[in-house]
């Protein structure tokens, strides 16, 4: 009997016309090799969203093959979460960074036909994912500058450019966020912090927004913690450029970047604060509560 498959599919993820000019060959990979696939295009503007589709196709699926963006994953995974659906899922990275991609294989980018041979052999690891006031996410919960970069990067110039399309906005966006401040008190796991911060990061990925952050390089999806990265205002500069050698690993004096591993964080702040999660707009909140979910989710992986 042939492994049924619903395979949902972003034409809009990543750089115009890649997952159409690769569709064709995932659905005769899988086909060729004992499965069934049925293919939805994700298109909310006409009712088609990831999570009406998995409500109510889902029973119907032995496995879940995504082809989009780590933004597309969100969403599925969302479904998944809050209704406790445990259907397997494979991944084809196709969105402009990839970060949980990188993080998941463990290399900078992964073919379809990789991706595909992990389906067909049919082995799983599940992995942790965050709560964050009743919401989920794969790889990281963000605030602060530079954070709002990944949603409000025009997606026709993502189309176009891919990453260089989330540098051109970086750039563009920095002399305003530089300046950016948040008052926060927060606790982790029983220990109480407090500051003016520039932004901060709960995530399970070794890279945010394509960059790779010396603090987070070793972490692992399927460990039970996230890291936690807060990064401290600075005044001036030479201040700036500090920090930025604390974040990418360069200097390790820990002086405007802290660092921690968490299971649970409350954060409380004096000013509605935006947030970001897995590159999508998460909304502004004066009180986070985050969570670690241990081992919820299964996908399709060799590691």
């Amino acid at each position: 009997m042939r492994r049924k498959i619903l395979l949902l599919c972003n034409g809009n993820a990543g750089v115009a016309g890649n997952i159409s000019k690769n569709l064709f060959e995932i659905v005769t990979i899988l086909s060729e090799n004992g499965c069934e696939v049925t293919v939805f295009p994700i298109v909310p503007a006409r009712g088609l969203t990831s999570e009406s589709i998995i409500r109510e196709k889902y029973g119907e699926f032995d496995s879940l093959v995504v082809c989009g963006g780590d933004g597309t994953l969100n969403h599925v995974i969302n479904v998944l979460a809050k209704e406790n659906i445990d259907l397997p899922i494979g991944y084809i990275p196709f969105g402009s960074t990839n970060d949980f991609a990188r993080t998941l294989y463990r290399k900078d980018r992964v073919s379809v036909k990789d991706v595909c041979r992990m389906i067909l052999r049919n082995r799983t690891k599940t992995y942790d994912i965050g709560c964050f006031n009743g919401d989920y996410f794969n790889y990281v919960a963000c605030f602060g500058a530079l954070t709002k970069v990944s949603y409000t990067t025009p997606r026709d110039l993502k189309n176009t450019l891919g990453y260089g399309a989330y540098v051109l906005n970086t750039l563009a966006a920095l002399p305003e966020d530089i300046n950016y401040v948040r008052h926060c008190r927060f606790i982790h796991d029983g220990v109480e912090e407090e500051g003016d911060y520039l932004c901060g990061y709960v995530s399970n990925s070794i890279s945010v927004a394509g960059m790779k952050n010396g603090l987070i390089e070793s972490s692992l999806i399927d460990d039970g913690v996230f890291e936690l990265t807060m990064v401290h205002h600075t005044e001036n500069v030479l201040e700036t450029a500090e920090m930025s050698s604390e974040l990418f690993g360069v200097n390790k004096t820990d002086k405007y970047v802290s660092h921690w591993q968490v299971k649970h964080l409350e954060m409380h702040f004096d000013e509605e604060t935006p947030w970001t999660m897995d590159g999508e707009d998460g909304r502004g909140f004066t009180d986070v509560t985050i969570d670690v979910v241990p081992k919820k989710i299964r996908i399709f992986c060799d590691r």
